[in-house]
Formats: structure tokens, C-alpha cells, sequence
């Protein structure tokens, strides 16, 4: 029997979680950003304009995409500014039909030229899935820190010597400003929302606790990750107040280090620092984990100097009507890119800013 896909709606969707949850924990490649647990709040948060697909082979759920779609052009599969992976899971076993009978269904209900899959990571599954159901474009690349586990000897042992120093120094004299302890559990997620307003985001307003609808979504994720043993938070505080608080969402045998946030009044000893060592060491003994995934930008200016390995990730562009129409259209979205990006640089020089 082929495998079959279907545009549903959100409620459809909903009523599908604890078998689109069971698709997620046998994905191809594990996203904890894909999960119901996680998206589900969230689109209730957010309200996004994309259509959900479902594919079955045989009733069994084997793929799962949320996408952008225009009338023409281009879809893209939906990745949230909160998630650090795009919103698509696709059965380890079967990745290649369940990807083949998604394209089918946009070639034939749609007028698209193509699909960009987001954040791929390079010849990991996913991207050889795409490879080989149909002709695909590389359209843009990325890279990120991520931490490859081993032990905590290992870990130790990978850090730069000199920074290590300075980090033990930093960590003696935060010590020495009073009762210093690491705390770990699923009750350190409030211990987030409280120390996050307090770095550069509360600043802009943009804390998850600066938005009661975005708090909500927050929690609920959170809540349950934690009630599946799949969180790791931790908090670091002195005198009993959080200084610095870290939230990892684990999936499979990886781990996303999905938030961090400090109390800037602390910042010259290097809290985001002193919370990603103590974080590191441990998940380097968590068993069943091999990996945590950054979920940071490139060239983010602390993990890079913590972690010394890099997860590489591809935009790939997949045509549904032949190379040609979908390089056109890469091409247009890359000088609306640059137009965009020339915009704003004008803006900020009429304004005095400096372009970031």
C-alpha cells in the first residue's frame, strides 16, 4: 500500500498527537521542536498561517509537516522564531515515502515550484531522503556549536586551558560573594522566567514571562517535557536567588540546550559561562545521550567558546516542477533577501545606528 498524504486541519491535528508523538519518537532524525508536546501550545500562542499535512501508509502515521505556503513560488516547511528546528518529523524506516508523497500532494493540489526544507542537517537522513525524491538546490548553510558526549573527562579535557582558568577564577569569586549552589529539577523552570527579564531580553521586552500568552505556551511546553523525564533545567543561585538558568529539551539521543538567560548585574564573572559548564558536565553523564545541539546562531560569542564541536545544516531547496522554476525562485527570494537587508542597513545609517 503507498504511502498517502492529506492537508488537516489544527483540530484534526490535535486529535492525532499521541500517534503524531509516537511518529516523533521513531523520526529520522530527532526534534523535540516537531513533537505535539511542543508545538501544539505553541501554535496556540502564536496563531501561524500554515497548512498542517499528515501521511499514512496503511492508517500508520509516517510524516508530519507544518509549511508556509503561497499561491506561487516557493513553501517553506514552518519554523517558529521560538524553535531551532523547523516543524516536520518523517519515520526513521520509511523517510523516503513519507517525503515522496508529501511532494506528490503539492504538486498536485498546489501551483508551487518547490519546498525549502530549513536547517537540514548535512547528510543526515532527512537531507538524503530529499536527494532522492527529487532534484534539490542547496539554498543557503549554516553551522552551530553543539557538544559531542563522551564523559566529563572528555569534556574537561576539550576546553581551552587558559579560558578553564579563568572560569575556575570567576566561579571562586562569584562563590565567595555568598551561598552558592547548583539547583536541578522541573521546579527551576519558574526559576527562569524569574532571572530571563533581567538579561538583554527584558530589556526589549521580549522574555517569554513579558507576555502572559507567551508564558502560557512556555509552561505548558516545559511542563510537559518535564513530566516525560525529557527536561533537563538548572539554575544557578546565590543566597537562594537565580543568577543564571539553563532549559534542555531532550529527544532521543540528543539534547536541544533550548534557552539560556542570566541576571546581567553578575555579568563579569561570566554566568552564562558557569551555567553552560555545570550544564555540560551533566549531560556528558546522562546516559543514552551522544549529543547536544547548541540551538544557537552561528557564531554565537559564548558557546563557540565553550563547546568545540559544530552540527553543519542546509537550506535545501526541492523542486516540484523541475530545476529550472525552482532556481528562478531561489534567485528572487535571494534579492528580496538583499534589498531587504540593504533597507535596513540605509535605516540605521539615517538613524545613527550601527548595522548588526
Amino acid at each position: 500500500m503507498s504511502a498517502v498524504a492529506e492537508f488537516v486541519s489544527t483540530g484534526v491535528l490535535a486529535g492525532a498527537a499521541p500517534e503524531w508523538a509516537d511518529l516523533c519518537a521513531r523520526a529520522c532524525e530527532p526534534n523535540p521542536f516537531a513533537e505535539p508536546a511542543f508545538l501544539l501550545p505553541l501554535i496556540e500562542y502564536e496563531k501561524p498561517r500554515v497548512r498542517f499535512v499528515l501521511v499514512r501508509e496503511g492508517g500508520r502515521l509516517i510524516g508530519f509537516a507544518a509549511l508556509r505556503m503561497p499561491v506561487f513560488g516557493l513553501a517553506q516547511i514552518w519554523m517558529s522564531a521560538y524553535a531551532a528546528l523547523p516543524a516536520c518529523a518523517f519515520d526513521a524506516a520509511q523517510a523516503g515515502e513519507a517525503v515522496g508523497a508529501l511532494l506528490e500532494l503539492l504538486v498536485d493540489r498546489t501551483r508551487l515550484s518547490g519546498v525549502v526544507f530549513r536547517i537540514v542537517e548535512r547528510d543526515g537522513p532527512l537531507a538524503t531522503a530529499l536527494r532522492a525524491a527529487t532534484p534539490s538546490v542547496v539554498a543557503g548553510e549554516t553551522r552551530r556549536a553543539a557538544l559531542k558526549l563522551s564523559g566529563v573527562a572528555a569534556f574537561e579535557a576539550s576546553l581551552n586551558p587558559k579560558r578553564a582558568s579563568k572560569w575556575k577564577r570567576q566561579l571562586r569569586k562569584l562563590s565567595s560573594q555568598g551561598q552558592f549552589e547548583v539547583s536541578t529539577g522541573s521546579q527551576e523552570i519558574e526559576a527562569f522566567f524569574k532571572v530571563e527579564p533581567r538579561g538583554w531580553k527584558g530589556a526589549r521586552g521580549t522574555a517569554l514571562a513579558d507576555d502572559p500568552a507567551r508564558l502560557a505556551f512556555a509552561r505548558a511546553a516545559l511542563s510537559a517535557f518535564a513530566q516525560e523525564g525529557r527536561l533537563d533545567a538548572m539554575t544557578l543561585r546565590l543566597d537562594g536567588e537565580p543568577l543564571a538558568a539553563g532549559l534542555v529539551l531532550r529527544a532521543g539521543a540528543r539534547a536541544f540546550y533550548w534557552k539560556t538567560a542570566y541576571d546581567e548585574s553578575f555579568a563579569d564573572a561570566s554566568p552564562g559561562v558557569q551555567l553552560t559548564l555545570a550544564l555540560s558536565r551533566r549531560l556528558a553523564e546522562t546516559p543514552g545521550l551522544r549529543l547536544v545541539d547548541s540551538c544557537a546562531g552561528e557564531d554565537h560569542p559564548m558557546i563557540g567558546r565553550v563547546w568545540a564541536d559544530a552540527l553543519l545544516f542546509e537550506d535545501l531547496g526541492v523542486a516540484l516542477r523541475g530545476e529550472r522554476a525552482l532556481s528562478i525562485w531561489l534567485a528572487l527570494g535571494r534579492l528580496k533577501t538583499r534589498g531587504r537587508e540593504g533597507l535596513k542597513r540605509a535605516i540605521n545609517r539615517g538613524l545613527g545606528r550601527k548595522s548588526t
